[in-house]
């Protein structure tokens, strides 16, 4: 008997309203009544301000005073006749931004691409757009600008160096950092009887270099100090718990503006009587231990979400306390709580502005001493600081790009 086989009819593509950029809008904006009620509100909204805001940045916002600044909003007063006389300074902060360059390059090699990539490329292109801005060679000298575009082939230096030597690994990566980071203190602080060396006082120290300079030692330092108050914290002898604790409430209870004055006096006395530590050291310290506090309660956290049976498991097969924390539980915790490590750290990275409770002059309190101290710039300190909160934008929303990600790659909250 033959068998007859009914034929389908070809399936039919969906609907174009429910499909590409119409089927999105339909879905997220215009699914119900009130939901498209509240799109049409928005939108007018939004074109109102573009349209108010956009003719107010252009027509009649007076940005002059971003580049009389200039300069001063990056290093502050650093190269001021009184801080370095001869005024030849400013090469030294400028290689420290070529190491920096370097140093992003080689990260790029050694992540493969992606946002290594984007951030090394960024960094080396918009440092070395600077040499473009419409100053005259008096205010700018040609060796400023050959400095400055000095970072576009210095961040293929640094991909080479670890492309095609041994110091392409993460942990040289991670050294290199460190030396570079010293050196560029050193560099900044000068030497004595070196030529073109000359010291210059931290009090000069300043403008976003000041910011960074304090970020990143509070960021490299407090997350190290934070997952060892963590698992002090949870220690099961009671002078180390009790010890931690109150290390812990005392900096989380006390506000980071009450610390840095009170550093003037309690700093200094954990040091010997000839060695006192200068503003730069003390506002670090500070800042360095108020965010551990709060980076061992974010680690604590992670840790206490990890599931019992893990360690139990761990126990079972045999492995000593500090291998099951060190490489089962402590890796799980971090990743579970990512996104609150890098709300911290951008969270320090704001606080940095605070140090001018102790004379120092971060790009926040420059600019505010300049608005005050010339008069004829009072009607552009609103331009001035929309501009100031632009620039600490851009830094935290680039940590929380990266953060998103490193979530991602991860797999952050995914099972």
């Amino acid at each position: 008997m033959a068998t007859t086989f009914e034929q389908r009819p070809p399936s039919l593509p969906p609907p174009r309203s429910e499909t590409g950029a119409v089927g999105w809008m339909r879905a997220n904006l215009f699914s119900t009544w009130y939901n498209s009620l509240l799109t049409a509100v928005l939108v007018i909204l939004i074109l109102a301000a573009v349209w108010f805001g956009g003719k107010w940045t252009v027509t009649d916002a007076d940005w002059s005073v971003i580049g009389v600044l200039g300069g001063q909003m990056v290093i502050g007063q650093y190269n001021i006749e009184s801080s370095c006389p001869g005024q030849n300074c400013f090469w030294r902060p400028q290689v420290g931004l070529l190491l920096v360059t370097v140093l992003f390059g080689m990260g790029w090699a050694v992540a493969g691409g992606g946002v290594a990539r984007q951030i090394a490329l960024a960094v080396a292109i918009v440092s070395a757009a600077f040499a473009l801005l419409p100053y005259s060679f008096d205010e700018m000298g040609i060796d400023v600008r050959l400095l400055l575009m000095a970072n576009l082939p210095a961040v293929f230096v640094g991909w080479a160096m670890a492309r095609y030597t041994p110091l392409g690994t993460p942990k040289w990566v991670g050294i290199l950092a460190v030396v570079f980071f010293l050196l560029t203190l050193v560099l900044l602080r000068g030497i004595e009887g070196i030529p073109g060396m000359q010291p210059v006082s931290v009090l000069h120290w300043g403008g976003i270099t000041l910011n960074i300079l304090l970020a990143v030692a509070g960021i490299t330092l407090s997350l190290p100090i934070g997952i060892a108050l963590a698992l002090g914290r949870r220690s099961a002898l009671p002078v180390v718990k009790l010890l931690c604790v109150v290390f812990i409430e005392v900096f989380r209870g006390v506000p980071l503006i009450t610390l840095l004055f009170m550093s003037q006096v309690l700093v200094p006395l954990a040091f010997p009587e000839d060695l006192k530590p200068n503003s730069l050291i003390r506002a670090a310290i500070i800042i360095t231990l108020f965010s551990s506090a709060y980076m061992a309660e974010n680690i604590r956290g992670g840790l206490q979400a990890i599931n019992p049976g893990q360690i139990e498991a761990a126990r079972a097969l045999g492995l000593p306390g500090w291998q099951t924390t060190l490489f089962i539980s402590l890796p799980q915790a971090i990743r579970n709580v990512i996104p609150a490590i890098v709300g911290q750290f951008i969270a320090l990275f704001k606080d940095t502005s605070l140090v001018y409770i102790i004379g120092m002059l971060d790009i926040v309190e420059i600019s505010r001493a300049f608005i005050q101290g010339n008069t004829e710039y009072l009607s552009s300190a609103k331009e001035l600081f929309i501009f100031l909160a632009l620039v600490f934008w851009v830094f935290t929303y680039s940590m929380s790009y990266v953060s998103g990600r490193v979530e991602r790659h991860l797999g952050v909250g995914q099972r």
